[in-house]
Parts: structure tokens; C-alpha cells; sequence
């Protein structure tokens, strides 16, 4: 969104191309035309990078243009094999205990403003028991150690 904010998406998706080398009559007006392109493309390319982690940058070390950067990042996380989406597919299972982790969590952060404490092991407890049932294997697991 920020890209499209920016008026920059179009680097991305090939939309605003580096212009070509003109002929020798027009070539002072081409060579203009792509240092503008440059420019904006290192300002796309900025945005890009700095939304992005530092273990993401290491991966685009070498890339050129923004699309260059673009087409490494989708190479790296747009994956369709089976471990792509077996990695999908756990996080679609673990995404309602970790909102119910959050607000569990939440609810301990608020009564501790409030000087209510309770014992790390109750809360231990209280977190098992609160997950839902589909986690029944796992209380059994985790009771039996």
C-alpha cells in the first residue's frame, strides 16, 4: 500500500519500464529520461527496504532495480511446493491459539496493572485449561510429564 501511496507500484510490476536509449538526435533527452527513472525507482526501492527486516535485506544483496529486489523477495516467499503450504496450513491452525494466547496474555498484562499477581505456576495451569478442546491431546501430554 505504500508503494501504491507513493505513486511507485508501477516499478514493481513492470507498469513504468526503464526507458530505452534513443537514437543519437534524442538521446540527450532519453538519457534524462532515465536518470528521472532511476531516481524514482531508488525511491521505490527505499520504501521497500525500509519495511522490511534485516535478515530479508541480506537476500536482495545485488539487486539493481526495485523489480530486481521485487522478483527475489516473491522468488523467496512465494513459494507453491508442499512444504509452502504445509507451512500455510499450520499457521492457519495455530492462528486462533494465538489470538486466544493474546488475549489470555492481555488479560494477565491488565490485572497485573491493577497489583493483582498470580503465581507463575496457577497461570501455567490456567493457560492449559483455557485452550479449547481441540487441545485435549496436548493438556494430556503436557499432564502426564
Amino acid at each position: 500500500m505504500l508503494l501504491i501511496k507513493n505513486d511507485t507500484w508501477g516499478y514493481v510490476s513492470g507498469e513504468i519500464p526503464l526507458p530505452e536509449e534513443e537514437t543519437c538526435s534524442e538521446a540527450l533527452v532519453a538519457e534524462a529520461r532515465r536518470k528521472v527513472w532511476f531516481v524514482l525507482d531508488k525511491k521505490a526501492r527505499s520504501d521497500l527496504i525500509l519495511s522490511i527486516s534485516p535478515l530479508e535485506l541480506k537476500q536482495i544483496c545485488g539487486c539493481e532495480t526495485f523489480r530486481d529486489v521485487w522478483m527475489k523477495l516473491e522468488s523467496n516467499y512465494a513459494s507453491k511446493g508442499p512444504a509452502r503450504k504445509a507451512m500455510l496450513l499450520k499457521q492457519l491452525t495455530l492462528h486462533d491459539v494465538r489470538e486466544h494466547m493474546a488475549r489470555f496474555f492481555d488479560a494477565v498484562d491488565k490485572k497485573a496493572a491493577m497489583d493483582v499477581d498470580i503465581n507463575a505456576d496457577l497461570l501455567a495451569i490456567m493457560l492449559l485449561y483455557s485452550l479449547p478442546g481441540s487441545y485435549e491431546n496436548f493438556q494430556c501430554a503436557i499432564e502426564l510429564r
